[in-house]
């Protein structure tokens, strides 16, 4: 097998249209976020990508059969500016493939005459919070003074890994510009609470509307388990905190 293979099913005619990256990474924020805009939206699929530097592996579907794993894309029709969707299981496996899958979906986005890209992830602080907020990186000043006004976060500090971080950071090299949208998440849970917070200055940004209900059914589980968490962090904290009380109030023994 070649590095990258594109198989594509159509290629559309696409009006201004921009593209939504939202591949498997922190929390599954950006995966989430993204995959329940497409499937709100209807949109069709048109090319899958297959590449030896995806794990090797195949999926099994429900009746049964087995899928050979892939990213793939997708294009919404609309007036004035149409979306296409990156979205799929799997990033590369290696530093390399990275690049090589990164390359070529900026080509095929080129090619589609695509000049600004939006990123999705998790931004993973190890804390709980019930109100994420997003966070934002972008390629130039300009996009950042564009996307403030949307609540977005921009601070300096960090890194983008992966995907999100390579499709913009490789963006220029293709005459495109691009944002990196990043849910706030504590980064060891599925969370789909983040997702809904992102998701919601993302429908901004496009100027779309969809159905967040079953979102919002899997942010409250989300929610509940942050509960739990919690919960179970200041039991711990306050055992620890009486467990140094009593050292601090025992009487102290001398043996001579």
């Amino acid at each position: 097998m070649e590095n990258v293979v594109v198989k594509f099913s159509e290629k559309p005619e696409l009006e201004n249209p921009i593209i939504v990256e939202g591949l498997p990474g922190i929390g599954l924020v950006g995966k989430l976020a993204a995959d329940h805009l497409l499937e709100e939206l209807e949109a069709k699929k048109f090319a899958e990508i297959y590449s030896p530097h995806l794990p090797p592996q195949v999926v099994i579907q429900d009746d049964g059969t087995v899928q050979l794993v892939r990213m793939e894309l997708y294009y919404y029709k609309r007036s004035g500016r149409d979306i296409i969707f990156l979205a799929g299981g799997f990033q590369g496996i290696t530093p390399d493939s990275q690049y090589q899958l990164t390359e070529k979906i900026l080509e095929i986005a080129r090619d589609c005459g695509v000049k600004k890209i939006y990123t999705l992830g998790g931004l993973g602080t190890g804390a709980i919070t019930k109100s994420p907020r997003v966070f934002g990186a972008a390629t130039s000043k300009e996009l950042v003074e564009e996307h403030e006004k949307y609540g977005i976060t921009f601070k300096g500090g960090g890194a983008i890994f992966g995907a999100s971080g390579l499709l913009l950071g490789l963006s220029s090299m293709y005459g495109m510009g691009g944002v990196c949208l990043m849910g706030e998440t504590h980064g060891q849970i599925i969370d789909a609470k983040s997702a809904e917070a992102l998701l919601k200055v993302l429908t901004k940004i496009l100027d779309v509307t969809v159905d967040m209900t079953a979102l919002e059914s899997k942010a409250k589980e989300t929610e509940e388990q942050i509960n739990r968490m919690a919960s179970m962090i200041n039991a711990h904290k306050k055992a620890v905190e009486q467990q140094q009380d009593f050292v601090e109030e025992a009487p102290s023994y001398y043996i001579r």
